[in-house]
C-alpha cells in the first residue's frame, strides 16, 4: 500500500509540473504587448495604405483582424501588420514564363506553332 501511495504521488507531481509548464507556455503566446494599444480606422488606413471605406468592406467581408466593442472599430497595429504579411501575393509572370507554362507539356511539332 505504501507503494502505491509513493507512486500515486509522483504521478501527481509529473501532472502538476506538466500543467505548471502548459499554462506558462499558453500565458507567453497569448500576451499582447502591454504598451500596445488599439487603433482607431484612419490610422489603420494610414499603415495599410487603403480608403476607409475599402477598410469597411474588408471588415464586413471578415478578411481583416479587428475589434467591435459597441459601434467603435478597433485594430491592433500588430495584427495589421501581421495580415499585411500574410497577404502577400507574387507578381504577374512574365510573357516568356507564360509561354514556357503553355508549351511545357506540347509535343515539339505544336511547340512551333506559339510564335508571337
Amino acid at each position: 500500500m505504501p507503494q502505491n501511495m509513493a507512486r500515486l504521488e509522483d504521478k501527481v507531481d509529473a501532472l502538476t509540473e506538466l500543467v505548471t509548464n502548459l499554462s506558462a507556455q499558453f500565458n507567453v503566446r497569448n500576451a499582447k504587448s502591454p504598451s500596445e494599444e488599439f487603433i482607431g480606422t484612419e490610422t489603420a488606413c494610414e499603415i495599410l495604405h487603403l480608403s476607409s471605406s475599402r477598410i469597411y468592406a474588408l471588415v464586413q467581408e471578415g478578411r481583416i483582424p479587428f475589434y467591435k466593442p459597441g459601434k467603435n472599430l478597433l485594430f491592433l497595429k500588430s495584427e495589421l501588420l501581421d495580415w499585411l504579411r500574410q497577404s502577400r501575393r507574387n507578381g504577374q509572370l512574365s510573357i516568356d514564363e507564360q509561354m514556357r507554362a503553355m508549351t511545357k507539356g506540347m509535343r515539339n511539332s505544336a511547340k512551333g506553332r506559339w510564335t508571337l
